[in-house]
């Protein structure tokens, strides 16, 4: 099996099965798929239940049309000119093919740029060592956009066509599969509905309900116990005495008062060991602290994956894989795929109790299925995983407090439109 890279950066974490879609409307022709080699400019809209990319495949030649860069047919980008390229690229179709719904737009921000071979059926980058010929390559171009109404459709103006092009290729890529339609200048518009699975943006289910532990912890009153022994003797002497001293009624009752507002002392009863636990038991507490790591992919905004992070990473592992989920995120940018995870499933799960507290520490082994959009359609991917993990009661919840990942494998790409394994 091939060496394979993490992929952790998965942003979509529901298993459900089962599938609803929604009736889609669209303008537009139906396109054949795009023939080798591909067209000189191509669109595709991506569209899950957490987010919207879209995406420009487009020659730098034909680029030229509407942006002066500066390159013939004859030039030769070498990898500083190619990097100079990109902010200017960029801005320029951060303009184009607006993206509403309801008339209000969709404010895109500029995801990923790369250069890319020009082949039909795969998604390969240019050697980024490489000085290569402008004819040779295209550009990929991807924005994104949280997805916030699932109930609504698309409304696409696509307004970049090639003056010598009958056409523009669209793809739209969902739950179902890829769908192509072929925009001119007469009938630029798209109006499109994206298929989502039904519990697509469900948040993972909370893991089990903490087991009794051997070690349990009360709270003691000693400051209360022993200032209302000390009020015992003055206690009984003024209810004895004849002729009853109003002041020191009161201070009997402030003191009194002050003594229930004391803080308590907390003693541990029973050995604080570690939590005994089965192989089952291990699998059912792991699956949804790893569904609430893949979960916290879905925001952009780092507070909200801080947040959510938060929910199932604790103690001093939570800032580590905070960083790690940030490092894996960018590193889209290197490898040109957001893959987005369908499921999850634990293989094995091997604990055993920590030797000085509640929890327990396990070596598990679990796959991801996910899919990552290229072309304008979909790959299907499965990632394999084997780490250790300790795993504590905190706020009254499991939590995962170390992560030590061994072994991370990938199995290679295949390209798919079925609704076999959708989004």
């Amino acid at each position: 099996m091939p060496q394979k890279t993490i992929s952790i950066s998965l942003p979509a974490l529901q298993p459900w099965a089962a599938l609803t879609f929604a009736i889609s409307f669209a303008s537009g022709l139906p396109a054949q798929e795009t023939p080798a080699p591909p067209a000189e400019l191509a669109g595709a809209l991506y569209l899950d239940a957490w987010q919207i990319e879209k995406e420009f495949v487009v020659s730098p030649l034909a680029l030229q049309q509407w942006l002066d860069l500066g390159i013939t047919t004859d030039s030769r980008l070498s990898p500083e000119e190619r990097a100079a390229l990109k902010p200017k690229i960029g801005n320029f179709l951060a303009l184009k093919c607006p993206v509403t719904i309801q008339d209000e737009p969709i404010e895109f921000t500029l995801d990923r740029i790369h250069f890319i071979e020009p082949k039909a059926t795969e998604f390969s980058l240019i050697d980024p060592k490489a000085t290569v010929s402008p004819r040779d390559i295209r550009i990929s171009v991807v924005y994104a956009a949280p997805n916030m109404d699932l109930r609504q459709a698309l409304q696409v103006f696509w307004n970049l066509i090639p003056e010598n092009a009958p056409f523009v290729t669209v793809k739209v890529a969902d739950a179902a599969g890829t769908r192509s339609f072929n925009l001119t200048k007469f009938n630029p518009a798209l109006n499109i509905r994206g298929r989502y699975r039904s519990a697509g943006r469900n948040a993972p289910l909370p893991p089990p309900l903490l087991p009794t532990l051997d070690a349990s912890i009360v709270s003691f009153p000693w400051l209360t116990v022993l200032i209302g022994l000390g009020l015992v003797p003055p206690l009984i002497w003024f209810l004895r005495s004849k002729r009853k001293n109003p002041a020191l009624a009161v201070l009997l009752i402030l003191l009194a008062i002050t003594a229930t507002s004391l803080t308590h002392i907390k003693v541990e009863i029973g050995k604080g060991s570690g939590t005994e636990l089965n192989e089952t038991q291990s699998s059912r507490i792991l699956d949804p602290l790893l569904r609430g790591v893949y979960h916290s992919f879905h925001y952009r905004k780092r507070s909200e994956q801080y947040d959510a992070l938060n929910k199932v990473v604790g103690g001093a592992a939570l800032t580590p894989i905070f960083l790690e989920v940030q490092r894996t995120l960018e590193s889209r940018s290197r490898d040109g795929s957001r893959v987005r995870v369908n499921d999850l499933r634990i293989e094995d799960s091997q604990p055993s109790p920590l030797p000085d507290r509640p929890g327990f520490t396990a070596i598990c082994n679990w796959e991801v299925r996910g899919r990552v959009g290229h072309w304008g359609h979909f790959h299907d991917r499965t990632n394999l995983y084997r780490a250790t993990f300790v795993v504590e009661p905190l706020e009254n919840t499991w939590k995962i407090t170390q992560l030590r990942l061994h072994e991370r494998q990938r199995e290679p790409a295949s390209a798919s439109t079925s609704t076999s394994t959708p989004d």
